[in-house]
């Protein structure tokens, strides 16, 4: 079961709703009336609510399924508007969407943006470009991107950025270190020990951020190795025998675990940007979907919800450029 929400998920709801019908909406959107039920189903699921009440007069709309309704509208006319301008532009030619993501940025949400693309633009393109978040800034910034995945904090620059993530960072080390036997790593050893970090190249407000922090922990770290990919910091751990600094979801190798610092917790936040003066429809929906899509993954984990983890509000009206 995909618990992820999807617009055939929305058209199917808003078919019910307006035919107060299973069978005539089944009909109507060509579907096999178990596949509509299955799909109204998981719709509920996802939301965490009862959608509909039925009975011999056919499908009601609860409290819940009312309330619903607006917004599952409003979302399809978007996606509708969305696909009616990427596919007009040039005269009807398709321009693919060209995005850019960090190497340090969860491959569940790159792969996320390629999913909602496609479901919103069907005969849509991709053109896909991994690059440190530096210069992905300036290439949507110059209009060589028309959106991007990166890490923050990404200071005053003229794109408009959703906040769609926000994860730990954690010690990497060996599975083999003593220190690994032990549910976080003590303070006093992190200064002789984390000597692995991300390149500052790669985001200098990132990367001072968190010297800061260490700072104000009374934490001095005197890095020692550079990288500008989570394999590469995992690489240097595993020959070093050093501490790295690295998110928690990224997968390990077999070798290597992490651990959290006693007293001292880290996080790092991911954006959704897009360049402001380049506005696309689809684009707010595709950082609205991210936005969702974390916001499930952590009820599922048992998690609070970060703030600003959705950083984003579905605007009533967004501009139409050709």
């Amino acid at each position: 079961m995909n618990d992820r929400l999807e617009f055939r998920h929305l058209r199917s709801f808003v078919a019910v709703a307006e035919e107060c019908n299973y069978r005539r909406a089944a009909n109507r959107l060509r579907l096999s009336q178990p596949s509509l039920s299955l799909q109204i189903k998981n719709l509920e699921i996802v939301i965490g609510a009862i959608l509909f009440l039925r009975g011999r007069a056919g499908a009601e709309l609860t409290p819940a399924g009312r309330a619903f309704l607006t917004d599952a509208k409003r979302l399809l006319d978007m996606s509708e508007r969305a696909v009616q301008t990427t596919s007009s532009v040039h005269a009807g030619i398709n321009l693919p969407l060209r995005f850019g993501y960090s190497p340090f940025v969860r491959h569940d949400l790159v792969q996320e943006t390629v999913a909602a693309y496609k479901d919103l633009v069907p005969n849509g393109q991709i053109e896909s470009s991994s690059e440190s978040s530096a210069p992905l800034l300036k290439m949507v910034e110059e209009g060589l991107l028309d959106a991007a995945l990166v890490i923050m904090p990404i200071g005053l620059h003229k794109t408009s950025f959703h906040c769609v993530c926000k994860e730990k960072l954690l010690i990497c080390l060996r599975s083999d270190d003593p220190l690994a036997r032990e549910d976080s790593i003590p303070r006093d050893v992190i200064a002789s020990r984390l000597h692995i970090l991300l390149a500052r190249g790669h985001n200098p407000l990132f990367h001072d951020e968190i010297m800061r922090k260490f700072a104000k922990a009374h934490i001095t770290l005197k890095p020692t190795g550079f990288a500008s990919s989570p394999a590469e910091i995992q690489f240097l751990v595993k020959m070093s025998g050093q501490f790295g600094l690295i998110h928690e979801t990224v997968p390990l190798i077999p070798e290597l675990t992490h651990r959290k610092i006693s007293g001292l917790s880290l996080y790092v936040k991911t954006a959704f940007i897009c360049n402001q003066a380049q506005p696309r429809p689809v684009l707010p929906l595709l950082a609205y979907r991210m936005a969702k899509m974390f916001a499930d993954i952590s009820e599922m984990d048992g998690k609070k919800r970060p703030n600003n983890s959705a950083g984003f509000e579905i605007p009533a009206e967004i501009p139409i450029v050709a």
